[in-house]
């Protein structure tokens, strides 16, 4: 178990690194294109940006373990050497330990998403917590929901065109997230976005 923890610490800041990254682009776009006078001084700040792109890591690893492990291996080889020396240990690590799901579900869930929450309330991280909770309990309710299924049709063109498709609604949604964090702009995924945003406003 301890051998896997630096793979945490890697991804942690690879994490911030990418979204710092992103951030400091953005920031110098915003410079060029905006008159000085123009820029808000109520802008989402880089601690709320960083903090938004964390909690993806918890639907992702969802998507990867229901979907990602059945239809990569029948991707271009590059493609799988590339997910095995990056993405593939963490996978490993979270199916060799589902409870992990679970606590940290629950850890962000008493952190931001609590009307009493402890934390100071920072609506940009809570409404992103709140989306990657509620991708993560659709991802497992779609992983469930497909193991449920015959082996024969799992197996078959058909069940490999629904896993195909499942796995990459499941990336976009999280890459789509994740980049609008970086922005320090709120994703508007359909329903989803809406349920979080009502949830949000029936606790204030």
């Amino acid at each position: 178990m301890f051998n896997y923890f630096p793979i945490w610490i890697v991804a942690i800041i690879s994490t911030l690194a990418i979204g710092i990254v992103g951030i400091l682009l953005y920031q110098i776009y915003l410079f060029i294109i905006r008159s000085p006078g123009s820029y808000s001084k109520q802008d989402i700040t880089m601690v709320d940006r960083c903090g938004s792109i964390l909690p993806y890591w918890l639907p992702l690893l969802e998507g990867l373990q229901n979907f990602g492990q059945q239809i990569l291996p029948d991707y271009p080889f590059s493609m799988m050497s590339i997910y095995k020396k990056t993405l593939m240990p963490l996978v490993i690590f979270y199916v060799t330990h589902p409870a992990l799901a679970f606590i940290i579900f629950f850890v962000l869930y008493y952190l931001f998403v609590r009307a009493k929450s402890p934390i100071p309330d920072r609506p940009f991280i809570r409404f992103n917590v709140l989306q990657s909770i509620l991708l993560f309990l659709i991802n497992s309710l779609l992983g469930a929901t497909f193991r449920a299924l015959p082996i024969e049709f799992r197996m078959s063109l058909y069940g490999l065109m629904l896993c195909n498709t499942l796995f990459w609604f499941v990336l976009s949604t999280i890459i789509y997230s994740v980049l609008k964090s970086i922005e320090g702009k709120y994703a508007k995924i359909p329903v989803i976005s809406q349920a979080v945003r009502i949830q949000i406003d029936n606790q204030q």
